[in-house]
């Protein structure tokens, strides 16, 4: 456990240790100009500005660290799943989890024409994997891969409302879904199955420190329960930025999500709810650029 914690510290000390890099221009303060990738579970057609960063925390997977996106090019947005990387290595085989995401940008919004881009991940998994052991919800990934592919596409008529739809599939190798409820038990086992995704979301944004998201989709989702097709979720809550103004660039470029969620697993009839917003995770996002030299 040391060594998990030592892990997250690493990482929060290089954010500390380059605050000065943690800046964004003044017309770009604030969460209505924020580059949002998955905001309460959904999926946009935007990619992050080429060296911007966001790096998220779970505070249910601390002293972990949880997950990363990096702006390759102004087109190409890698995410790094650092908890399967990191975390692998303390679960048998004691290897880490190969887990790719990448989301390519094909075109910018022109009139109604939305922007739209293309988005794949592939995750393989070395060992069975628990996702979510709830009072009545049993998922269970084997060992093997799961793979989605979709199109996103993002419109906004502001700065203040945009609209998302995303549309794809997924390829699962091995799952379990089982119902726990002992009047209603029962228990589904799918193997190399291919299933649909459709995701449609919107978001109002109207102050430079807050941010409000609805989003119902079917499918595979990438935040809360990862990876895992054939359900139905519904989720709204907010992000804050509650520091935006300040002068430290480790406060200035602070996020926090808080979402409520509802699941539902129609092959074995079983729901899973959190009807308040609750705080699943907080990020911080920033550009890394080169100081110009002063001329002499």
């Amino acid at each position: 456990m040391k060594m998990n914690i030592h892990i997250w510290f690493i990482i929060f000390a290089f954010l500390v240790r380059n605050s000065s890099v943690l800046s964004q221009p003044d017309s770009l303060r604030g969460i209505q100009n924020d580059i949002m990738l998955h905001p309460c579970d959904s999926y946009t057609a935007y990619t992050l500005k080429k060296n911007e960063f966001v790096y998220n925390q779970s505070p249910f997977t601390f002293p972990l660290p949880s997950w990363a996106w990096w702006g390759i090019t102004d087109k190409i947005t890698a995410e790094i799943d650092l908890l399967p990387l990191v975390g692998g290595l303390f679960v048998p085989p004691h290897l880490p989890v190969p887990s790719l995401n990448f989301r390519f940008k094909l075109a910018e919004q022109k009139g109604f024409r939305p922007a739209m881009a293309f988005e794949t991940m592939f995750q393989h998994l070395w060992s069975t994997q628990n996702q979510s052991n709830g009072p009545v919800v049993f998922v269970e990934r084997f060992s093997g891969n799961s793979w989605y592919n979709h199109l996103n596409m993002s419109w906004y008529n502001s700065k203040k409302f945009r609209l998302h739809v995303s549309a794809g599939v997924a390829y699962n190798e091995d799952l379990t879904l089982s119902n726990l409820d002992s009047a209603k038990a029962s228990t589904r086992f799918f193997e190399r199955t291919i299933n649909p995704n459709l995701s449609v979301s919107v978001d109002w944004r109207p102050t430079p420190w807050l941010s409000t998201h609805l989003t119902t989709s079917y499918g595979t989702t990438f935040v809360y329960l990862d990876n895992i097709p054939r359900k139905y979720q519904l989720t709204y809550g907010f992000r804050i930025a509650p520091f935006y103004k300040a002068k430290w660039g480790i406060l200035r470029c602070f996020r926090a999500e808080f979402a409520a969620i509802y699941i539902h697993f129609p092959d074995v009839k079983a729901s899973m709810t959190n009807y308040l917003p609750v705080f699943p995770y907080f990020y911080w996002q920033w550009n890394c650029k080169k100081k110009e030299k002063r001329k002499l």
